[in-house]
């Protein structure tokens, strides 16, 4: 498999996980960006050469059905933009955050850190290497607008009397 991705946008009001599940089918990755109502799908490709690739990303655009289906009904518009792009030109546009500068962003300790890393809402990490695992800025700062907090430690369990 070679690096090559395709990334389609589309915009609309996906106001539930209905629609969101719908539209993800057939992505690698599915993102919906609830302030600006952009749906972006990204796929990766078989293709070697950018020609290929054009094609393929074609083929692969031609079979999202749930997507398909929500143009149809109004709920999406477009796609708006279509991008082809290399593993490595996707690479160098993200920033990404170690353990600590996710500690920043979250606004927590690295020891929490590696408590959210459990969590099966956290982001998953682009890479591991010897120093720890690597995120990327985007999916933490969308980790951080909508995870849930309660202020302060969990009371502890009082004995029963």
């Amino acid at each position: 498999m070679s690096g090559w991705y395709v990334g389609l946008e589309f915009v609309g009001n996906l106001n539930d996980m209905e629609h969101l599940n719908e539209a993800a089918e057939g992505a690698f990755i599915a993102h919906y960006n609830d302030k600006s109502k952009v749906l972006s799908l990204s796929h990766r490709l078989d293709a070697v050469e950018y020609d290929d690739a054009l094609q393929e990303a074609k083929d692969w655009a031609s079979k999202l059905p749930g997507v398909a289906k929500l143009v149809g009904d109004g709920v999406l518009f477009g796609p708006d933009r279509m991008v082809i792009e290399t593993l490595a030109a996707r690479a160098r546009a993200w920033e990404l955050l170690g353990s600590a500068e996710v500690a920043d962003t979250l606004g927590v300790s690295t020891a929490r850190v590696r408590q959210l890393e459990q969590r099966p809402d956290f982001p998953q990490p682009v890479a591991t290497i010897a120093g720890g695992r690597i995120y990327r800025r985007d999916q933490i700062e969308e980790y951080a607008e909508h995870r849930p907090r309660t202020p302060g430690r969990p009371a502890k369990a009082q004995p029963e009397a």
